[in-house]
């Protein structure tokens, strides 16, 4: 996933890429093969980091230090470039994003322990825990629909577009049919990476706390897990955590109005009462501008309450 947005980045930024970006379905595969590449370096590098982690805990290291570092990392690279296929696999057969599918049954697995653990500490019959229960599963139900509506949620731009009608329908008295088609702006086109990129984001410090054993960083560690007392209130990790979903979801590497604009005034297509060109693209940044304002706010609200819900 990481190496699919740094790639998905770069394909807006590198004029190489944004060059190769638009030819077609052998240049996503291109991408696809540079996403590939790419992963796998990142596999090895991290293989190599949790192989020497292991080291303290395994007692095969006595012996043979280097030929468990190899094996470990092998089988770790192996089962990362596997998930990987899997991945790819699901995406090609048309039942989703793959990465996302797979994160979502990991996520959905993990709440099976909790669901355990907390009826576990109710006591009594079926009639003492069964309205606890049924409130758990009228808030799961909110926290879906409004997933929903991020996902599926738009606003749409009306085209002026003519089409004519096929010579053996046609009359003399009405030789142009209107129609009208639309321009759909989503309200939150980034999908799951901004919150991705804030996880992946928040867990550095968690890392270099580990690695250089450093006051400051476990400072931050503190401060970015609500489940401890020590350092800030569960409130701050909650607002930082909100505040980066919101920022990663502003961001526009596409420059997608300009595109827009160009596309329409090549297929001579215009907004109604809206001039082409500069004007359109003016128009068009307003709206997608607006439109965006509000999928982040609802996306950071989204992702904080369940964040609040699933640490209480």
């Amino acid at each position: 996933v990481i190496m699919a947005i740094i790639v998905c980045v770069l394909c807006h930024i590198v004029p190489s890429l944004v060059k190769l970006r638009k030819e077609g379905l052998d240049a996503q595969e291109k991408i696809k093969s540079y996403i590939w590449w790419m992963s796998l370096g990142f596999a090895i590098l991290e293989a190599l980091i949790v192989s020497c982690y292991s080291l303290p805990y395994s007692i095969y290291v006595a012996s043979h230090r280097v030929k468990h570092l190899i094996v470990t990392s092998i089988f770790l690279v192996c089962g990362a470039m596997k998930i990987m296929w899997i991945c790819d696999t699901i995406s090609e057969s048309g039942f989703g994003q793959g990465s996302s599918l797979i994160i979502c049954v990991g996520i959905l697995t993990g709440y099976k322990e909790m669901l355990h653990n907390m009826l576990s500490r109710q006591s009594g019959s079926i009639m003492s825990w069964g309205p606890y229960v049924l409130g758990l599963l009228g808030v799961f139900t909110l926290v879906t629909m409004w997933a929903v509506m991020v996902t599926e949620g738009c606003r749409k731009v009306k085209l002026q577009y003519y089409g004519f009608k096929h010579a053996s329908t046609a009359r003399d008295d009405s030789p142009v049919t209107e129609v009208e088609p639309y321009i759909p702006f989503n309200i939150n086109p980034a999908g799951m990476y901004p919150v991705l990129t804030t996880n992946y984001l928040l867990a550095i410090p968690i890392i270099l706390a580990s690695l250089l054993s450093s006051p400051f960083w476990e400072h931050a560690k503190e401060i970015l897990n609500p489940e401890t007392s020590i350092g800030a209130k569960p409130w701050v990790c909650y607002s930082i955590y909100a505040f980066f979903i919101f920022l990663f979801n502003i961001f526009d590497i596409e420059n997608l109005p300009k595109e827009i604009s160009y596309y329409l005034n090549k297929i001579w297509v215009p907004i109604p009462n809206v001039k082409p060109r500069k004007a359109t693209i003016e128009y068009l940044t307003k709206i997608q501008a607006s439109t965006r304002f509000w999928g982040r706010l609802f996306l950071s609200f989204l992702c904080t309450s369940n964040y609040v819900v699933f640490h209480y």
